[in-house]
């Protein structure tokens, strides 16, 4: 065995505080070589800062850049090394990086290859004594084969020959038969039921073949997808004809669930159940998007077995899946690093037990006490992050209502006080001057009462609600200054949520625990910019707090700036068009051709997006007249306990009354059983596709936290569907998942419908989105581009945020792609942008000792924020609050001269001038708001 690796050997170490570790730099250095996804995932983060303040430590996060372009030369230098293979990750160059530097590391790497594939993992299983369930093993690709390094590190920690250990399944199997009723291959024989797993460790695409009594068929398994981890199929009948495979038998195990083990060395093995995947396929999640799981005990016995493998495989920090099958345990599949996720003591285990490791090894080893790392891979002539800008749309919200009506009676005259630009009202006393208008105007008869009624009513209901404002919009003649039109706007809601602020404040947290690992000093110079928005400036007030480490103040740290980050007028006039064409393509019998709807994101295969429309429309119309009975026939205030933001049963209905206007036109020949007379009824219903953006909105919304209400007032008995094992195992915090199958139909197809629409509404066209893009963030693109080059100037690391709303996000991400950087996929593959999407930029810094110049490479990363496919599968806990989902890159890293030369490019297009000129009467408009 190497002599810088460790299998944790002492189960009774001293505590730290006995050693007398100090290197002649001041401080170890960890080094973490895994791809960027998993050395900065949360539970690393969690691991990584409690590493931290355990010792005299400092982290070196090697990164992508550097695993995947840098020969490993020039691979930072350490003396503790985590390392861990991944998709995508050169497992030979760092085999060649640990025998060239000689670091202590934590988990063999050259062994990580015995993982890949399954024939090898039984083999050691079996040879170190672990039980297994029963297995046949088909091989048709020579057999299995080890690489030499892994092969001889083997020998070394175990003392047994590899070769040895795999003697059965070095060649081709012969005499393979496949019947209906299982499989036969060297002379032996396996019945069904039994499950096919491929002996590529990292393919997870298995399947089970049932036996006759069991109905036949089988079930395909796969990596989870939204909420489900495995499918039926009547016709996987036959085992596979191809390829190389292990058939084990299906056992049954207890409770039908699954053990999962995570060692941290000898002294410390933490285990979970999980629902089996072979069930019934579907996965329960929290509010994390993480499948529920719950802590287990473990025998004397499985603890040792976890033990036994991971000393057998040289994985210091290894996962394993155990079965329990009537009062045995059998070993099913083992995962090397493995993280153990949202578990606290977990990580205080994993980081004390590693710094104690780290400073022992010290003592073994007393030469890591001189300065051994050549300076030119020294961590701070390594990459190490310079600056870091980011962009964010603000927390959750309530949903944003909104009326308009259009009036020329004089009372809504007088309102404008002789201004020629929009006046708001907000102050109770100035929706009070507006109700008195609309008083004025039905006494004297001046306008549409209808409306004016309408306007009323809302004024009564929502002036005391926060976030109420009215906006009156005058539009002049021209040529003759004459008013035209005055367009009165009555908007509510959109205002921060109690789980909006738990949003921000774990990502401020999470955010200040990645930048202490990647360099702790970009957070001594922070600037904050915040849309006027309430719910943005809410945003980055806790974000804020939360990042700094909670200061007893953050005066001066955010600046509101209206000009960068609220919405304006300038792109009105290109965005209306592209709604205007969005309501053609969507038209009833309109058929967008397949390259269209490729072009924007229509997965194939589905119906065209205007016959969706129309499947939304006929579920509303059954929902409307199910919530319509329930409503006269339950006590519909004993259907959710607790409202939280303002909430109540009658503002829910009239939320959704106000959709079924919209959606349901109820339109003659809906409920005909004739397909003909639904046909041209259909033809006749038009829906705006405006609306689907905002009915999106609040069916999440209220999936999110009016779960219980909205499952209750929309089934056919008014009670919410039962869960009693959801609420034995989560406790009576958790609401269980939706089982309303219109509901369920609703929330898929509007979905679908949303995804189509919203980005299309920044633009169908390249040139489309590109001239909305412009006229909404360029002003913020340009501040981005002097953060960085400022950044590239300054003696110190910096930070600059923006919180701003979702058009900004949309506008400025469409510039990124549209500027022609290599990106890793198409925009139309991105998931929505949700509450707290972000989109930053990373600049990192590196010296050249050879001629004293410093190099700059800049990651682009974007994270949907707080979403998930489909919320009616979370179990939602109190806090009603989605977690933010972690960033990836959006283009590998590039200089940072090129990516500024690619986003350069807007400041030479041929109607730069008249899309200025339009930007700079917005920021005179904003400029004269703030003098009044």
């Amino acid at each position: 065995m190497s002599n810088n690796s460790s299998i944790f050997t002492n189960p009774n170490p001293p505590p730290p505080h006995t050693f007398s570790p100090m290197s002649a730099r001041g401080k170890y250095v960890v080094g973490v070589c895994a791809m960027d996804r998993k050395a900065r995932s949360k539970p690393m983060r969690y691991i990584l800062n409690r590493l931290l303040a355990h010792g005299n430590f400092e982290i070196v996060i090697f990164g992508d850049k550097t695993i995947l372009d840098e020969d490993v030369e020039n691979w930072p230098g350490c003396d503790f090394l985590i390392c861990f293979f991944s998709g995508d990750f050169p497992l030979e160059k760092a085999v060649k990086y640990t025998n060239l530097r000689h670091p202590f590391v934590v988990n063999n790497v050259a062994m990580q290859s015995l993982l890949w594939d399954r024939r090898v993992v039984l083999s050691v299983l079996d040879a170190i004594g672990v039980p297994t369930p029963p297995r046949l093993v088909v091989s048709r690709d020579g057999g299995a084969r080890v690489d030499k390094d892994a092969a001889a590190e083997f020998k070394e920690f175990t003392g047994m020959d590899m070769e040895r250990v795999l003697a059965k399944y070095t060649n081709n199997s012969t005499g393979v038969k496949i019947t209906e009723d299982g499989i036969e291959a060297d002379g032996k024989k396996l019945l069904k039921t039994f499950i096919e797993k491929p002996i590529d460790g990292e393919n997870h695409n298995i399947n089970i073949y049932y036996s006759k009594d069991k109905g036949g068929g089988g079930r395909r398994l796969f990596r989870k997808i939204g909420n489900k981890s495995s499918e039926f199929d009547s016709s996987l009948n036959l085992a596979s004809t191809e390829g190389s495979w292990i058939y084990e038998k299906l056992m049954e195990t207890e409770n039908c669930e699954d053990i999962k083990l995570y060692t941290v060395g000898p002294t410390f093995v933490h285990a979970e159940t999980r629902k089996s995947p072979t069930v019934d396929g579907l996965v329960k999640r929290n509010t994390d998007g993480k499948e529920i799981r719950y802590c287990a005990e473990l025998t004397q016995e499985e603890t040792d077995i976890a033990r036994k493998v991971s000393k057998a495989f040289g994985q210091s920090v290894c996962g394993l899946d155990l079965l329990r099958v009537q009062g045995k345990s059998y070993v099913i599949d083992v995962n090397g690093w493995s993280f153990v996720k949202g578990n606290d003591h977990y990580y205080d285990q994993c980081a004390r037990l590693l710094s104690e490791d780290f400073y022992r090894s010290v003592q073994r080893r007393p030469s890591m006490l001189v300065d051994t790392i050549p300076p030119e891979i020294a961590p701070e002539n390594s990459w190490r992050l310079k600056g870091f800008v980011g962009v964010f749309r603000h927390g959750d919200r309530t949903p944003k209502e909104k009326v308009k009506i259009s009036v020329m009676s004089q009372p809504f005259i007088d309102l404008l006080d002789g201004s020629k630009q929009e006046v708001v009202f907000r102050q109770k006393h100035q929706l009070g001057l507006v109700s008195s208008a609309v008083e004025e105007c039905l006494e004297k008869n001046l306008e549409d009462s209808t409306k004016l009624r309408t306007l009323k009513e809302i004024l009564e209901k929502k002036r005391e609600l926060p976030g109420t404002k009215v906006q009156l919009k005058p539009q002049f003649d021209k040529t003759t200054g004459e008013l035209k039109k005055l367009q009165v706007n009555v908007k509510w809601g959109g205002e921060f949520t109690h789980a909006g602020l738990h949003q921000a404040r774990d990502l401020g947290e999470n955010l200040r625990k990645d930048m202490n690992i990647l360099n702790r000093n970009v957070m001594d110079n922070v600037k904050i910019y915040s849309s006027s928005e309430r719910r943005c400036r809410a945003t980055a007030d806790v974000f804020a707090r939360w990042f700094l480490g909670q200061p007893d103040s953050i005066e001066g740290i955010i600046t509101e700036s209206k000009f960068l980050l609220d919405d304006s007028n300038a792109s009105k006039e290109p965005g209306d068009a592209v709604k205007k064409q969005l309501k053609e393509l969507l038209r009833p019998g309109h058929i967008i051709p397949e390259l269209q709807l490729a072009q924007m994101g229509w997965p194939k295969d589905l119906p065209q997006p205007h016959l969706v429309l129309q499947e939304i429309s006929r579920i509303m119309a059954r929902m409307q007249r199910v919530m319509n009975e329930n409503w006269s026939t339950k006590n519909v205030d004993e259907l959710q306990r607790r409202w939280c933001c303002f909430e109540s049963p009658t503002l829910f209905k009239e939320r959704w009354e106000k959709m079924f206007r919209y959606f349901c036109n109820n339109v003659s020949g809906d409920d005909s059983d004739d397909p003909e007379v639904r046909r041209r009824a259909d033809a006749e219903r038009v829906i705006d596709p405006s609306w689907i953006p905002e009915m999106y909105d609040m069916l999440k919304y209220d999936a999110l936290h009016n779960r219980p209400f909205l499952q209750a007032i929309f089934s056919a008995d008014g009670t919410v569907p039962d869960d009693r094992n959801s609420r034995r195992l989560s406790g009576d915090n958790t609401t269980p998942c939706c089982g309303n199958n219109d509901l369920r139909d609703l929330y898929k197809n509007v979905r679908l419908m949303f995804d189509f629409i919203a980005p299309a509404e920044f633009g169908i066209t390249d040139t489309e989105k590109m001239n909305i893009g412009m006229l909404i963030s360029l002003p913020l693109l340009k501040s981005i581009l002097r953060n960085l080059a400022d950044m590239k100037r300054a003696d110190n690391p910096k930070t600059r945020m923006y919180f701003t709303k979702e058009s900004h996000v949309h506008a400025l991400l469409n510039l990124v792609y549209l500027s022609g950087v290599p990106t890793k996929g198409p925009r139309n593959r991105l998931p929505e942008l949700d509450f707290l999407t972000q989109i930053t930029f990373e600049l990192y810094e590196r010296n050249q000792l050879s001629d004293g110049k410093k190099e700059y490479s800049l990651r682009i990363a974007f994270s949907p924020g707080a979403h998930y496919d489909s919320v009616l599968d979370l179990h939602m806990d109190a806090e009603h609050c989605l977690k933010v989902a972690p960033r990836k890159n959006l283009l590998p890293h590039l200089s940072l001269e090129e990516v500024v030369a690619y986003h350069q490019k807007y400041l030479k297009v041929p109607n730069l001038a008249s899309i200025e000129k339009q930007i700079e009467a917005t920021k005179l408009y904003y400029a004269q708001e703030d003098n009044q």
